[in-house]
């Protein structure tokens, strides 16, 4: 009698299991058993990731990864909320995941690639803490030093522990009020247009999202990075008030990428890589009618795994000044970027990652006319 009702193969499991996360389909009841005890026997208990790696912390990384997946994959019926997420997060909450970090020591891949698919949760006040300073290298954030030319996102050799530096800057800068750059800006953002993990239908996971806010951050001097005392032009104590959030309202081109772009910021990947090309607009968030700069740019698909996740995504794109655009010119929505790429003002340059699930990116701008200037950036689909 016991056996049949607490058998391994006993419907008992999969009800078990179907109160607390979602179903993958095909799993049989012996499967979810499994799976259902590891998780209550690793989770349940409190763990530090203060000191280095060991076989305890690595197994709790292990079983977050597989529930990580899980939630950005598995379809849920419209109006109803992921189980597996609602775990990851109340787990997130007993333990300091995304505020704890090994100083001086290298951290693993799949430290680095749960830490950066987890990043909406990590810029949550309510869940996790602000980094600290010693918490990432300012000047890798700022890419001090790199040479132009050559990809930031490599698709073979993704820098999961550089995309980390640069989500431990924002996680500081939107955060930790006592910083004067973004918070202030941050913390005033409506709930329904903060970052989120995983999109409704998780199979658009792979297709950009057509609205993004962000913030991007520069210094000036550069020289500032090498005494770590300033670590952006966003301060509050400079400009006298907080710094808008920018707005991408992205749609599908036929136009390609110019080789003026390509000499700065190269197309990567190989013959087979999928390519996507978009355009858009930018302006300051909730600046309907404000002057719009102009987007263009495209997507990669990144076919190799890195740090056990697959699933990422090269974006680059360029914003050009709007403010040049001729009032009677009725093409200047037609130019191409091989003409808008010859306009006299500003124009920005903009690589990074898509995190897998789609809805956030992490990554470098700098100055197409002078590259030197440089620094972080984040956005994430709304």
């Amino acid at each position: 009698m016991w056996n049949k009702a607490f058998g391994s193969d006993s419907a008992i499991w999969r009800d078990r299991f179907g109160k607390h996360y979602d179903i993958v389909p095909g799993r049989t009841s012996r499967e979810l058993k499994i799976e259902y005890q590891i998780r209550a026997l690793v989770l349940r208990h409190s763990i530090q990731f203060k000191e280095k790696e060991d076989d305890r912390q690595y197994l709790w990384m292990e079983v977050m990864q597989t529930m990580v997946e899980e939630a950005l994959t598995l379809p849920i019926a419209p109006g109803d909320t992921s189980k597996t997420l609602q775990r990851i997060h109340e787990t997130l909450k007993r333990v300091n995941f995304l505020c704890e970090f090994q100083n001086h020591q290298t951290p693993s891949p799949l430290f680095c690639a749960l830490q950066l698919c987890l990043s909406s949760f990590a810029l949550d006040s309510n869940l996790t803490l602000p980094c600290r300073r010693t918490d990432y290298n300012l000047q890798q954030v700022y890419s001090y030093g790199d040479e132009v030319g050559e990809p930031l996102i490599d698709h073979e050799n993704l820098d999961l522990g550089r995309l980390l530096d640069i989500r431990h800057f924002w996680q500081r800068h939107v955060l930790k009020s006592l910083e004067l750059s973004f918070q202030e800006s941050f913390s005033e953002l409506p709930e329904d247009v903060k970052p989120k993990m995983r999109k409704e239908i998780p199979t658009e996971a792979s297709k950009l999202s057509s609205s993004w806010l962000g913030y991007y951050s520069c210094i000036h001097p550069v020289s500032d990075l090498l005494k770590t005392e300033r670590q952006t032009c966003a301060d509050i104590e400079i400009h006298g008030e907080p710094i808008d959030p920018m707005s991408l309202d992205l749609k599908p081109s036929g136009h390609s990428w110019p080789e003026k772009c390509n000499k700065i910021i190269p197309l990567a990947g190989g013959p087979d890589t999928k390519r996507t090309y978009f355009e858009g607009k930018q302006r300051a968030y909730d600046s309907p009618n404000e002057v719009a700069n102009h987007v263009f740019g495209f997507t990669e698909e990144i076919a190799a795994p890195h740090g056990g996740f697959g699933g990422w995504m090269r974006i680059c794109f360029v914003l050009v000044d709007g403010e040049q655009d001729d009032e009677d010119d009725e093409d200047d929505e037609e130019k191409t970027p091989s003409l808008l790429m010859e306009s006299e003002g500003w124009i920005h340059g903009y690589e990074a990652a898509i995190i897998p699930g789609g809805r956030m990116m992490l990554g470098r701008w700098l100055d197409m006319k002078a590259t030197y200037a440089k620094g972080p950036f984040i956005f994430w689909d709304v």
